[in-house]
């Protein structure tokens, strides 16, 4: 049995066996579930699911590379511009 102590600000360490049990590594987050076992209220941990989105976030590397940040007004500039060029003007 692993046992852990709460700090001042209510932190705790969970030692490496559980956090491998887990599947869980630095960052990821968990839910604490209450549950009532042999008469008892338990508190279970439960690592929070990953997306399984492979797209979420797939587009960060173009806004990295971009020259200026996205605004309204500039996308409607670049919009006109097209619509201009596509029609002849």
């Amino acid at each position: 049995m692993a046992t852990i102590k709460l700090t001042s600000k209510r932190q705790a360490t969970l030692p490496v066996q559980v956090c491998q049990e887990l599947g869980i590594a630095i960052g990821d987050k968990m839910e604490l579930l209450p549950l009532h076992h042999n008469n008892q209220k338990v508190w279970v941990l439960k690592p929070v699911l990953k997306s399984t989105s492979p797209w979420i976030g797939s587009l960060n590397h173009f806004a990295a590379q971009a020259k200026s940040p996205w605004t309204r007004e500039g996308q409607g500039e670049l919009t006109g511009r097209a619509m201009a060029r596509d029609s002849g003007r």
